[in-house]
């Protein structure tokens, strides 16, 4: 019988912040400093020189003399930006480690098998984002369905790393690193072994497949369907997994992100920039005597074309994104 025949549920499964996070006191909580997909200060990789590239000026104010906009006030923009990106497509813009929900006391720890660095999982080191457990729905595991769950962020996956030795860990592979049944005492766990995860990593679509040997498969097929049929016991489904674009991805089919980022950034940098006291002048009148000279400005700003060109842009890229992490919807997600 091959090692993976009959997947073992008692493997320890490492938890491990990918963010780069601040190593606070005791009693002070952690504050991210740094993200994965270039190690510097925004999740997508982008700084101000590239929005200043994007939007083709300076960033300054536009006063006598102008001012240049301080290098962490733009970071702020981008960063701005990539959240309200995040929170309106569900698509995670670098890699993430995300608790659903995290384990907090030393029992479930222990009954996950999460190989955590301390008695139960901390911020900033077991993790960098926590969400409610998924509510178990048992239609999805009736029949010959078994189960699947769509996830609240997308993609879900891992990094593709180098393997020399030809030795493939599927936790390497799939973005769902440990998944659990848990029954309403909160005191047990059906643990899905990792063999059993078939991903949709685009659209965050997980569905468990037992996979075993065939004197083995209709046992584990009828702990599928016995949770899918005991409908009326109340359930609950906790995930452990990474989530987000990774540098690999902007290299490639997801490239068109990081135009979004830096449209939706530079209607924030326009607006900011752009004043009607002093630059825009639409009309200028001058009396015959040159005693008088009136001069009028937009009352929408000097950048208004630009930023409406930038809005079209955004509402583009923003369905595209939502196409690449949508699909197909089946039954209730």
């Amino acid at each position: 019988m091959s090692d993976l025949a009959v997947p073992a549920q008692g493997a320890i499964v490492p938890t491990q912040a990918q963010w780069t996070w601040t190593s606070p006191a005791a009693g002070e909580a952690p504050v991210v400093t740094g993200y994965p997909t270039t190690g510097g200060p925004t999740k997508s990789g982008l700084l101000p020189g590239d929005l200043a590239n994007y939007i083709l000026l300076p960033l300054q104010t536009y006063s006598n003399p102008p001012i240049p906009v301080p290098d962490p006030v733009a970071i702020q923009w981008i960063r701005w930006a990539e959240d309200d990106i995040e929170n309106e497509t569900s698509i995670r813009l670098c890699q993430t480690w995300i608790a659903a929900p995290p384990a907090k006391t030393q029992t479930t720890t222990q009954l996950l098998n999460l190989g955590t660095q301390y008695n139960y999982q901390q911020l900033g080191v077991d993790y960098d984002f926590s969400e409610p457990a998924y509510d178990f729905f048992y239609q999805r595991a009736k029949d010959e369905g078994w189960l699947y769950q769509r996830l609240r962020w997308r993609p879900v996956k891992g990094v593709d790393v180098a393997d020399p030795s030809g030795i493939i860990n599927p936790q390497n592979l799939n973005g769902v690193q440990n998944m659990a049944f848990i029954y309403p005492l909160l005191n047990e766990f059906f643990r899905m072994p990792q063999t059993w995860i078939v991903e949709d990593q685009n659209r965050g679509l997980v569905r468990f497949v037992p996979a075993t040997n065939v004197q083995m498969l209709p046992l584990f097929a009828m702990q599928l369907a016995f949770m899918g049929f005991a409908q009326t016991v109340p359930g609950g489904l906790w995930f452990q997994y990474k989530a987000g674009l990774t540098a690999n991805d902007y290299a490639s089919g997801w490239s068109f992100m990081r135009q979004l980022v830096l449209a939706k950034a530079g209607i924030t940098a326009l607006g900011a920039m752009q004043t009607s006291l002093n630059m825009g002048s639409i009309e200028t009148y001058t009396q015959a005597d040159g005693l008088a000279l009136r001069t009028r400005y937009s009352e929408k700003g000097p950048f208004y074309g630009a930023i409406a060109n930038l809005q079209t842009q955004v509402d583009r890229l923003i369905k595209r994104a939502k196409m690449a992490g949508g699909g197909i919807h089946i039954g209730l997600l």
